[in-house]
Order: structure tokens, then C-alpha cells, then sequence
């Protein structure tokens, strides 16, 4: 269960970079790989690993739990500011924003901040 959580988080996130590459480059196909890698990655894949996490412990400090939920938050509505960009609604700018807003300003934070604390445990 675990390696096809894994796997299939991997295959998704890399169909939606390569949907990135293909915009780029103006070739075909780009749209579809862009919003099936985003959806399936975003909505399922992440989450999935979120809960296999949680079900086995790991996630058992609150700031390790609360890094990973403001991380999960931010995918989740960075996904639906893509299917707004998509579109063309009105709404998408203020998505992405509000996604990178607590992307920079609580995941971030968290993030460094648990790496800082391994850290000290670790000595």
C-alpha cells in the first residue's frame, strides 16, 4: 500500500511537470497532462500520503501535524487556482495568491522551524 501511494504521488507529480514543460514549449497535450497531474496529485495523491502518515504515527508533534496541514492546504488551493487559470475566472488570481500566502507564511515557517528542532534533538 505504501509504495503505491508513493508511486503513484511520484507518477502524477511528474505528469503535471512534464504538463509544465509542454506549456513552455507550446506543444500538444499540455492542458490535459497539466490538469490530470494537478488533480490526481494534488487532491488524491498528497492526501493519501497525508493520511498513511497520520494512521502511522509520524505525524505525532503538533508542529510536525500542522506543518503537514497548512502544506496540504496550500497544494489543495493551489490546484483549484489552476482549474480557475484554466478557466479564466476571475477568481484565480486571488486563489494563487492565497495559496503562496500560506505556502510563504505557514508552511515555511513550520518547515524550518521542525528542521531547526531535529536539528537540537540530534546534538
Amino acid at each position: 500500500m505504501k509504495k503505491i501511494i508513493y508511486i503513484s504521488g511520484w507518477l502524477f507529480s511528474f505528469i503535471f511537470v512534464i504538463g509544465f514543460l509542454f506549456k513552455i514549449l507550446q506543444l500538444p497535450y499540455s492542458f490535459i497532462m497539466l490538469y490530470v497531474g494537478g488533480t490526481v496529485a494534488g487532491l488524491i495523491c498528497f492526501p493519501l500520503v497525508f493520511y498513511y502518515k497520520w494512521r502511522t504515527h509520524k505525524l505525532s508533534t503538533k508542529r510536525v501535524l500542522f506543518q503537514w496541514v497548512f502544506g496540504q492546504s496550500a497544494v489543495v488551493i493551489f490546484v483549484i487556482s489552476t482549474w480557475l487559470r484554466f478557466t479564466n475566472d476571475f477568481f484565480a488570481n486571488i486563489t494563487f495568491i492565497i495559496a503562496f500566502v500560506i505556502l510563504a507564511f505557514a508552511f515555511l515557517p513550520f518547515l524550518f522551524f521542525n528542521m531547526y528542532q531535529q536539528s537540537i534533538e540530534e546534538i
